[in-house]
């Protein structure tokens, strides 16, 4: 996604939004409400035109390629597209129809579908008469339909009880393994305890874009005034660095990385020794909050760029 805006009228639901993910988490989008969740899920699902900027879904343009960017795509909105007068069986194998998936294996790939989703004891009710926990449920398990590489979900534990939450959660801890998940959601913690990166947008900015530490390792946000050519592969293999992500930020001249640590003494050292020793300028070095509360609170305060 870059420097995508959208705007209703004179309110600017979204301003400039840049963010790559290029391999397979769970990534949690968070703000208050009006922040541009759920208009952000739009765009990038292909349901919304932004008024500029470009997304890109595995290699295809969602505008100027549709068909094939959405063929990567699973989509749960707020309020799941369900035909009630259906049951669950036959709602589930007209979707698994529409994202043509080869004739031999729709059995099989809608067995898979009612386990993930633990839908098979309700599978012949009509979709008229399941609850809204339920309904729910149905609408996520349309989402994996044919297996897509990117899964969007806007609020997809609303109406759930707590054991189906904790059925959820499990569920998206095994599709993060093959796929790539966004699900916003007003909920920290579930946040916190399924994603491996988290997404903050506030006003319509996105103010965070940085992994979730989830062990003793700590992470830093760092930019360097240098291309991300020139120093990406000399930092990936400093003896300290763990992992770390790139975070776009539109500049090509300016590289801004987040950098996974088990020493955090050591890592600034070797930054600065690094920078020094190459003549590139550091224009920030911060520790990242260590809960995501304190970071969600404090991108929340500031309104700025983290």
């Amino acid at each position: 996604m870059s420097e995508i805006s959208k705007a209703y009228g004179k309110h600017i639901a979204l301003k400039d939004v840049s963010f790559c993910i290029d391999e397979f988490q769970a990534v949690g989008l968070l703000g208050e409400n009006g922040a541009g969740k759920t208009t952000l899920l739009d765009i990038m699902s292909g349901c919304l035109l932004a008024d500029s900027g470009s997304v890109t879904i595995d290699g295809f343009d969602i505008v100027l390629n549709a068909e094939s960017a959405k063929h990567s795509i699973g989509y749960l909105p707020e309020k799941p597209p369900l035909y009630t007068e259906m049951t669950v069986f036959e709602y589930l194998k007209f979707c698994i129809e529409l994202k043509r998936v080869v004739k031999k294996d729709r059995n099989r790939h809608l067995d898979d579908l009612l386990e993930t989703a633990n839908l098979t004891q309700v599978k012949n009710r009509k979709i008229a008469n399941l609850s809204h926990g339920f309904r729910q449920r149905v609408g996520f398990a349309q989402a994996l339909c044919g297996s897509p590489k990117i899964i969007l979900l806007d609020e997809p534990t609303n109406g759930l009880d707590p054991s189906q939450v904790i059925e959820f959660k499990r569920a998206i801890k095994t599709l993060s393994k093959k796929h790539i998940i966004i699900l916003s959601s007003h909920i920290l913690s579930l946040i916190q305890s399924i994603c491996d990166r988290v997404l903050i947008l506030h006003n319509g900015v996105l103010t965070v874009d940085r992994l979730i530490n989830k062990s003793d390792s700590s992470s830093f946000f760092v930019s360097l005034y240098a291309p991300q050519a020139q120093v990406l592969s000399k930092i990936r293999h400093m003896p300290s660095v763990k992992r770390l992500k790139t975070a776009d930020k539109g500049n090509p001249n300016i590289t801004s990385l987040i950098i996974e640590t088990d020493d955090k003494d050591i890592l600034p050292k070797e930054l600065f020794s690094f920078s020094t020793g190459n003549g590139i300028a550091i224009l920030r070095l911060q520790e990242c909050e260590n809960t995501l509360e304190e970071l969600y609170q404090s991108s929340i305060d500031e309104g700025t760029l983290s």
